[in-house]
């Protein structure tokens, strides 16, 4: 055995070092493509000026490579960034230009690296709860430094005098790789299954091919033990489903994806016998189609879990994911995002991307999809129910924890109509890089307010968020999916249940996107106890109020909702009693109106609420809410219909249809078997949904008796429209 290792490892050894530069990303031959290309060629050409007028600008300055001390956000935070940043557009140029001044550039901020690295301690704002780096004060910076700066080492090094590539290899790239793989924070780290390990792994073994280091490649691909227990291919195992969705969430994929890809298309590129781009039936292809499925209609990352709402299908990662994806599986699904980007990576990715997108003129199509979570796809999954016609999507989110970085929202939905959100997640509460709020890094009220299930549209029981508000214990369960049907013309449905939420609890949702030329969402969202709770049902919603079918008291002396898992920071601002067998809520949001029809009766209690209660830095989003509230309730069923109407035009001051067209709204059967529901419309269609609470084969028959009628269907559920 010690035998063949030693062979494989000379072998390898050989290989690497027989390699030409550079040997990442970008050949030679690539090189002379987009050099004969670039003025025949939009994509290519954009992306020439960007990166040009990025150097050019570079060149014009000094070279300052400060001593760390800023927190995110600073001046010396912001320059080290900047400076990997300038050395890639710089060594592109120098490639696709023979401009020695680019190349030189390059060498010499790294020599000013090499001669500062070496003696820098750890970064003076190290955080107490992880790993902290020493040019940044967050050691995933670190890792991200090192991905860009080896690109352009790798780029330039031929082209380095052989005393100073010995400097910058052994005071730059080896020491940073030493100190991310190999210290003792460093170490855990690099086995960690997370996206800050992704970066170390994409990090070091980018780094082990650019210096020919054998050792480097193996500890990176197969963990620091070489045992395939941790390492980048343990990482593709343990952290997307079948399906390609990554467990943190839709915006940290966005994040994860760049290092995935790019170490990928490393490996490919020197190791091709790894056949990378096809292990697990190719699941980086399908990450990178997921990723894209899960943005809105003009392109924003759907943002759940810590997820900023400002990321979008331009992001500098998706790029390069987009432009690898599309070199590696030549999906022309692809290419309408890609144009939509504006520019691509001068890789031999990009050149591949820019000349299939040039000519392309399709759009892009977003899909009605279920997604499954976890390495086996059974840790339940994300729907994203579409009516492209009508530009109405509905997520519903029935995913694992997603880590620290995931919140406490099982069964949550949000709600996008015409590219607006209408019931919004709250997202993340983050500052990035500003360093006037905390640093520039997540402020308290992202763990204190915006992870707690009172900033979701979800159920929350005794004003406690699901798990107690513990990742560790959500991170342990699932929800479950019932059934699902997204391939109808007229209808998509999904039921999903979770019983570990809360100890003795079962909680199911079950949400339909009804399409035609009145679209509407059904929601029934039941629970059963063994004792007695207090049942909330919120709703987050954006606009303005317009009516109501209920009469509210107003509270002039606010007063905070509660007083722990983040309803402390709610406003109650207003609460009432519903005169009718069903409430009704409406609101205007970007010249189209939106109603809440949900079943209430003598107990219920509506309240609104604001954000901003003991906000007292004004780090929080004064965003509304509207929640319906049980008390002393052991089994509970919720039903709404969630309804865009009619349409408000300020110039002319036109209003069509501002009223809710609901006329009536019942509950016609509920047992532990059976839900039924009813809904009419005044423009004289009435709807009934049945369906089965508990997974059923495709051939089951059931039949109802409803006062005399019986409904009757095969399968999971049936939907009549009269």
């Amino acid at each position: 055995m010690k035998i063949k290792s030693l062979f494989f490892f000379l072998i390898l050894t050989t290989v690497f070092y027989a390699q030409q530069q550079p040997v990442l990303l970008l050949s030679d031959s690539d090189i002379e493509n987009i050099k004969r290309h670039l003025d025949d060629v939009t994509l290519l050409d954009n992306s020439f000026q960007e990166l040009k007028q990025t150097a050019d600008y570079a060149l014009t300055n000094p070279i300052d490579v400060p001593l760390p001390v800023d927190n995110g956000g600073g001046y010396t935070h912001a320059k080290h960034k900047q400076n990997y940043r300038d050395m890639y557009a710089a060594a592109v140029l120098w490639r696709l230009t023979d401009n020695v001044a680019y190349s030189k550039f390059v060498e010499e901020m790294l020599l000013k690296y090499a001669a500062m690295y070496p003696k820098l301690p750890i970064h003076p704002y190290a955080p107490k709860n992880q790993f902290a780096g020493k040019l940044f004060w967050q050691s995933l910076n670190d890792y991200v430094w090192v991905v860009h700066s080896i690109q352009a080492y790798d780029l330039v090094k031929e082209n380095i005098a052989p005393k100073n590539r010995k400097a910058i290899e052994r005071d730059v790239f080896r020491s940073m790789a030493k100190f991310i793989s190999e210290s003792e924070g460093g170490l855990k780290m690099f086995n960690m299954i997370h996206n800050h390990g992704t970066w170390a792994l994409a990090a070091v073994g980018m780094t082990g091919y650019v210096l020919h280091d054998n050792d480097m490649v193996e500890r990176a691909l197969y963990g620091s033990a070489k045992d395939k227990k941790t390492g980048f291919l343990k990482q593709l195992d343990a952290l997307f489903s079948p399906d390609g969705y990554y467990s943190e969430g839709a915006y940290y994929e966005r994040y994860a994806l760049q290092p995935f890809m790019l170490f990928a298309q490393a490996i490919e590129n020197n190791q091709p016998e790894l056949r990378i781009f096809q292990y697990r039936n190719g699941l980086l292809g399908k990450a990178v189609t997921t990723m894209f499925q899960m943005t809105d209609d003009v392109g924003r990352i759907i943002p759940f879990n810590d997820a900023l709402k400002e990321k979008d299908i331009t992001s500098e990662e998706l790029i390069a994911a987009a432009d690898i994806a599309y070199k590696n599986y030549k999906d022309n699904t692809l290419l309408p995002i890609i144009k939509k980007q504006g520019v691509v990576t001068l890789t031999s990715a990009g050149f591949a991307a820019a000349m299939a997108a040039e000519n392309y003129n399709k759009p892009y199509d977003r899909v009605s999809k279920i997604i499954s979570d976890g390495p086996n796809g059974t840790s339940g999954g994300l729907a994203l129910m579409r009516d492209s016609v009508n530009k109405v999507s509905l997520i519903f989110k029935y995913s694992s924890q997603g880590m620290n970085h995931g919140h406490f929202d099982r069964l949550g939905i949000q709600l996008y109509h015409k590219g607006h959100e209408i019931l919004p997640d709250y997202g993340a509460v983050r500052f990035i890089n500003i360093e006037a709020k905390g640093g520039g890094k997540y402020i308290k009220e992202n763990e204190t307010y915006a992870h707690q299930s009172i900033a979701h549209s979800t159920l929350i029981i005794d004003e406690t968020s699901h798990y107690n508000g513990d990742w560790h214990k959500g991170e342990e369960h699932s929800p479950e999916q019932i059934f699902a049907d997204i391939d109808k013309d007229n209808i998509e449905i999904i039921s999903a249940r979770d019983t570990a939420a809360y100890t003795g609890v079962r909680m199911q949702r079950t949400v339909a996107l009804i399409k035609g030329e009145n679209p509407f969402i059904i929601d029934i969202f039941d629970v059963k106890a063994d004792t007695p709770h207090q049942y909330d049902l919120n709703y987050r919603y954006n606009g303005q109020v317009m009516e109501t079918n209920f009469k509210y008291n107003y509270q002039t002396d606010l007063k905070p909702l509660g007083s722990t898992f983040g309803y402390e920071y709610l406003w109650k601002v207003a609460e009432g009693k519903v005169a009718d067998s069903f409430s009704q809520l409406t609101w205007l949001n970007n010249e189209t109106f939106y109603t809440i029809n949900t079943l209430t009766d003598s107990n219920s209690e509506l309240i609104f609420t604001k954000v901003g209660a003991n906000d007292t830095e004004f780090n929080l989003r004064n965003e509304d809410g509207f929640l319906l509230r049980e008390k002393n309730a052991t089994d509970k069923t919720f039903v709404s219909i969630i309804e865009p109407h009619g349409s408000f035009d300020a110039v002319p001051e036109l209003v069509e249809n501002s009223h809710s067209a609901v006329k009536t709204l019942k509950l016609l059967y509920h047992d532990k078997d059976y839900t039924i529901v009813s809904v009419s419309f005044s423009y004289g269609k009435t709807y009934t949904l049945a369906f089965a609470n508990s997974k059923q084969a495709g051939s089951s028959q059931h039949r109802v008796n409803i006062a005399g009628d019986t409904i009757t269907w095969k399968g999971n559920y049936t939907f009549i429209e009269k």
